[in-house]
Formats: C-alpha cells, sequence, structure tokens
C-alpha cells in the first residue's frame, strides 16, 4: 500500500514568486512524492500538482542538492530521498510514546503472532507511526506512516471514545462517516452509542468495519496527565486456520496499552467525558 492517502493540496499560483511561495511549492512536490510507489517524471509530475515543467525542475533541483529527493540518471526520474526519512523520523524521536510503546509491541508479535500497530490522531484523524508484522502472511490495510478514519477503526475508536463531545463533534464533521465495508458504521448516533461503549470496556473492535476479513481490537495509551497520547491495535484475519481468540487477543492489547500508559507516567483514571 502506498504511503499516505491524503489529497494534495496545490497552492494558487500568485502574481510574483516569493521564498515562502517557493517553500510551499516544494512541500506539494514532497507531499506527491511521498504517495508514491515509483519514480516520477518532471512532466508527470507537474502535471498531477499542477505546476509548470520548468518550475518543477527548478525546484526539484534544489531539493535533490539537500537530498530530500533523488535522481534516477537511467530513467531522469525522481523519488523521495532519503534525507526526507529522516527529517520525517525526527517526529518519531520526539514523541515519547513511540519509543515506550515499541517493546510491548514486539512482545504483543511474539505472544499473538499478529500484527500490531501504534497510532496517533493528527488532523481529525488516525495516523499510524509504528507497525510490527506479525508470523501470518495476510495482508494488511496500512503502513507507517498512513492515514485512516477514527471511526471505522480499532484504534481510532479507542482515541475516539475519549474525547468530549465537542471535539467528537468537530472531527465527525470533518470527517462525516463513510461507507468502507457493510459493517461500516456511518450513523452518527449508532457510532455515539458504539463509542460509550468502548469508553466503558476500555478497548475498541474494528468488525470488519475498514476491511472485509480484518478483525481489529485496539485500546487507548495515556499519558502522566491522563490524556490520552496514542492507541495500540492488533489485527487479526477474521477467517482463517487459526479462529479469532477474542478474550486472549483483547486482554495482551488491553494489558499492554495499560503498561505502556504507566511508562508514560500514568497512574489514575483516564480523563474522559462522558459521551451522552
Amino acid at each position: 500500500m502506498a504511503i499516505g492517502s491524503a489529497e494534495i493540496t496545490v497552492p494558487s499560483k500568485p502574481r510574483g514568486e516569493s521564498k515562502v511561495n517557493s517553500v510551499d511549492r516544494a512541500l506539494v512536490i514532497l507531499e506527491y512524492l511521498g504517495t508514491q510507489t515509483k519514480e516520477v517524471g518532471v512532466r508527470e509530475l507537474g502535471q498531477s500538482i499542477g505546476l509548470s515543467k520548468s518550475s518543477v525542475h527548478r525546484i526539484l533541483q534544489t531539493l535533490r542538492s539537500r537530498g530530500f529527493v533523488k535522481w534516477n540518471p537511467d530513467n531522469a526520474r525522481y523519488s523521495l530521498g532519503m534525507r526526507a526519512f529522516e527529517v520525517g523520523c525526527g517526529i518519531l524521536r520526539s514523541m515519547e510514546v513511540h519509543g515506550a510503546a515499541k517493546p510491548y509491541l514486539e512482545q504483543l508479535v511474539s505472544t499473538l503472532g499478529e500484527t500490531a500497530f501504534l497510532g496517533v490522531v493528527d488532523e481529525s484523524e488516525l495516523v499510524f507511526i509504528d507497525k510490527i508484522d506479525g508470523r501470518r502472511s495476510v495482508r494488511m490495510y496500512a503502513d507507517i506512516g498512513s492515514r485512516q478514519p477514527l471511526y471505522s477503526t480499532g484504534s481510532g475508536k479507542a482515541l475516539l471514545a475519549q474525547l468530549d463531545r465537542a471535539e467528537i463533534d468537530r472531527i465527525l464533521s470533518q470527517k462525516p462517516p463513510q461507507q468502507h465495508t457493510k459493517n461500516t458504521i456511518t450513523d452518527v448516533d449508532t457510532l455515539r452509542q458504539e463509542l460509550e461503549k468502548v469508553r466503558r470496556q476500555g478497548y475498541a473492535e474494528d468488525n470488519e468495519e475498514m476491511e472485509e476479513g480484518l478483525y481489529c481490537v485496539g485500546a487507548p495509551v495515556f499519558g502522566y496527565s491522563g490524556r490520552p497520547v496514542a492507541a495500540i491495535s492488533v489485527s487479526v484475519p477474521k477467517m482463517g486456520p487459526q479462529p479469532v481468540q477474542k478474550d486472549r487477543l483483547v486482554k495482551a492489547v488491553v494489558q499492554a496499552a495499560q503498561d505502556i500508559s504507566g511508562k508514560l507516567g500514568y497512574t489514575g483514571r483516564p480523563k474522559a467525558a462522558s459521551l451522552g
């Protein structure tokens, strides 16, 4: 799966070029290249983001000189460079939860044999910041850096349920529920009832709501202040040679989330407002 699926917003063409507009256009190019799984030519890139070939070429040369893009001399095409990866990883180094969660994700995979995820909320969406593949050869919907809706994923619902009513309203107005599978909850009132259930029980289920054939359990991770800072989840095939062992899965995920929260200094009850 390509990393990231958000729409790329192309800046309007200004009357006069400025440093700010140049930076904006460079960022658009980096965002576009970040969604591609193959190298891209200058003409194709310009047509895709609405910039002239000369403008794209000029910006690419600057980005290339800084290591943010790399050029393949065999086909004259471009892709993201390692410098972009290094800068992107900087945010992970600043996230205490990423380091704290790593060994627990590894333990989940070792114990359950399934794929484990760590996600955070960004711009009303769930962003996966870590993923450890399980032993099963099962296609997973998400990769590190990809975005998914909060309302139809295990991690997303686990986090959404911890927010107050006003924040939930804001998120659902920005990202109205859309049908991904026949099991996706798109009715807002039904979703609120689901979130109330999630808040009470301390974990969320994605019962083929994002991708058919996959079942997921997610649980929130709290910081020292009692606020949710992330969520972890484990996804398993809904159908297969080994049936889903729900109780074992839920117990392992919830315990891991609690252990990570403890590492972050959380000692009390989560500060969650009623959704009623």
